[in-house]
């Protein structure tokens, strides 16, 4: 009964927000299942994932990486909005447009793991 008069509240300051329309919005906030528009990516995208797996395969970082990336990747958004603040330092391999798009890739759900996928096809 407490959450019918919360919503209800919150719902009267927005006008042009429905009752239904806010729980179906409040419940894709919190939602874990992925859309198909954050699954697919495009070709520059991709490109810059066989970029960053060449990088790490000339270092002979494969292994090493993929065990971050595994570790990481319940965190994926947190280390995207790092990357923001720490774009200033980090432009060093990747230009800012590069950056930018491998910034988008890891806000995506799916991101990490299509980065170990050509991680794991390189070693």
């Amino acid at each position: 009964m407490k959450v019918h008069v919360f919503l209800s509240k919150i719902s009267s300051c927005f006008s042009k927000l429905d009752k239904q329309s806010f729980r179906r919005e409040f419940r894709h906030a919190f939602s874990i299942a992925t859309s198909q528009n954050n699954k697919t990516l495009n070709e520059q995208e991709v490109a810059i994932i066989q970029r960053l797996a060449a990088v790490i395969q000339k270092r002979r970082l494969i292994i090493p990486s993929t065990l971050f990336l595994e570790c990481a990747q319940p965190l994926n958004y947190i280390g995207s909005q790092m990357m923001v603040f720490f774009r200033p330092f980090l432009t060093f391999f990747f230009t800012p447009a590069e950056y930018d798009l491998l910034q988008g890739i890891l806000e995506k759900r799916d991101g990490i793991e299509r980065i170990i996928e050509e991680l794991e096809k390189r070693g």
